[in-house]
């Protein structure tokens, strides 16, 4: 078997802490990746998938790599790394229990970053002793609630009996022929790195899935944000050695003079460092999930997933007028907004999806944390001018004055006065229209001409200030 000839297809596997994922897997798989499954020693102690697992399977002539991703809430980063490389899901739902919390953040994250194809897999129907057309109903109304829709393939198994699985396989075969996958071939070699080792004499391997571009043997790449060179010795995709790989395929590549050490997940391997944009400072339209009930205020922590890193930051939500970026907050109703995001440290993103997930894991587990995604919309080199407005408040001393509506308190002196004349007032007030006096009083003109104003009525100035964060 050519394995290169085969058309690779990345399925992320998802789901709620003890659905019954990796034992799906289990069934599923014929080859085991060196980060196969609960490859990660804590995985065994402690009986969860704790990090990304990668195994395949073919399917006619599809090459399919599961990314089983933990389900565990305190490792959601983990599970958001995975869709950067998938192009469609599993997700995997305990019969016995329905969709949980964890579910529901899988399916915000993958519709925030645009994973649109997905199949559900009721696990453990082995121990369900209901009537599993009742509960697949029961899920498709849950699925209704989402933009995946009532109609959504569902595939009842049993993992532990290994039952469903051929009916499973079938199913996925026609979504995945009734794809449009579009793959980059031609552009620059881009692999987000997702595990690095060392083969005693053989030297540094990091593996990774292709995103864009065909990688050769002999090719120099550079390790950022570490910015560190290196030849590619040997190509392997699931243990087959091979001269080439494109876009698409999972590859673990065995490179000439480099320190695995210094690498991490959220490093990627590339052709051309200009295919990337390393800032702290990104400008963004966001749009926020219905689901997420949190008011986001200006300068609040969030957490930001670019790529297959998550790094910490705050969040500046912002509106525009007149050019000026005015300091606001996202309401709980609100699905679309404008904001900075200032990180921690610098990152890179990719020019070419500069998509990102935002997400609250302060928040506790037992509530949704994802806030929704954003795009970028330019990147700053220093925290832009924001502006806020200060109100002054002063009250009407004379309403009926023949020069006019006199109000004190908006200014201290005739100097203060003359400064605010022509300046907008909050209604029922228009704008100050000249200065009365030599005292900083004011006259202020009324929008309805037959409103009653009284004397020691409250008016408010909005004065428009600049600040730095």
């Amino acid at each position: 078997m050519n394995i290169q000839e085969k058309t690779p297809i990345n399925i992320g596997l998802l789901g709620h802490i003890d659905s019954g994922k990796t034992a799906v897997a289990e069934v599923l798989s014929e080859i085991i990746s060196t980060a196969g499954i609960d490859g990660h020693p804590q995985s065994k102690e402690r009986g969860i998938t704790i990090d990304l697992g990668f195994t395949s399977f073919m399917l006619e002539n599809y090459l399919i790599t599961l990314v089983d991703a933990p389900g565990h809430a305190d490792l959601i980063k983990i599970s958001a790394s995975s869709l950067e490389i998938i192009d469609l899901s599993l997700i995997v739902i305990d019969i016995n229990k329905g969709p949980q919390i964890q579910t529901g953040e899988h399916l915000i994250m993958m519709e925030s970053l645009g994973v649109t194809d997905l199949i559900v897999v009721l696990n453990k129907m082995d121990l369900f002793e209901g009537d599993i057309s009742t509960q697949i109903e029961k899920t498709r109304k849950f699925f209704e609630t989402t933009r995946f829709g009532f109609d959504v393939p569902i595939y009842p198994v049993s993992a532990k009996k290994g039952r469903g699985f051929e009916e499973l396989k079938e199913g996925l075969l026609r979504i995945i022929k009734s794809l449009d996958i579009s793959r980059n071939y031609d552009g620059d070699v881009i692999i987000p790195i997702d595990h690095h080792f060392t083969i005693k004499g053989r030297g540094g391997v990091i593996t990774g899935t292709l995103v864009s571009g065909e990688l050769k043997t002999g090719q120099e790449l550079t390790i950022i944000p570490i910015n560190s060179k290196a030849k590619v010795k040997n190509i392997q995709i699931f243990r087959q050695n091979v001269n080439s790989a494109k876009a698409g395929n999972r590859v673990g590549v065995n490179l000439k003079n480099i320190e695995v050490k210094n690498i991490f997940r959220g490093c990627y391997a590339t052709d051309n460092i200009s295919a990337f944009k390393l800032s702290s400072i990104f400008e963004i339209k966001g749009n926020k999930t219905e689901f997420f009930k949190h008011k986001t205020t200006f300068g609040m922590q969030v957490n930001i997933t670019i790529g297959m890193d998550t790094k910490v930051g705050k969040i500046y939500p912002f509106e525009e007028f007149k050019g000026k970026k005015l300091k606001t907050t996202i309401k709980s109703h609100q699905t679309e907004f404008k904001a900075v995001l200032v990180l921690d440290e610098k990152t890179f993103i990719r020019k070419q999806r500069d998509i990102m997930l935002l997400s609250r894991l302060d928040l506790p587990p037992t509530t949704l944390r994802i806030l929704g995604s954003a795009t970028r919309l330019k990147t700053h080199d220093s925290t832009p001018l924001f502006y806020k407005y200060k109100i002054k408040k002063g009250k009407i001393e004379n309403p009926t004055h023949p020069q006019g509506i006199i109000c004190t308190g908006l200014a201290q002196s005739l100097e203060g006065a003359r400064k605010i004349v022509g300046r907008e007032l909050v209604i029922p007030f228009t704008e100050v229209i000249d200065t009365f006096g030599t005292k900083g009083a004011v006259i202020v003109g009324v929008e309805d001409k037959n409103l009653e104003i009284h004397k020691n009525e409250e008016v408010f100035l909005k004065e428009l200030r600049s600040f730095h964060i």
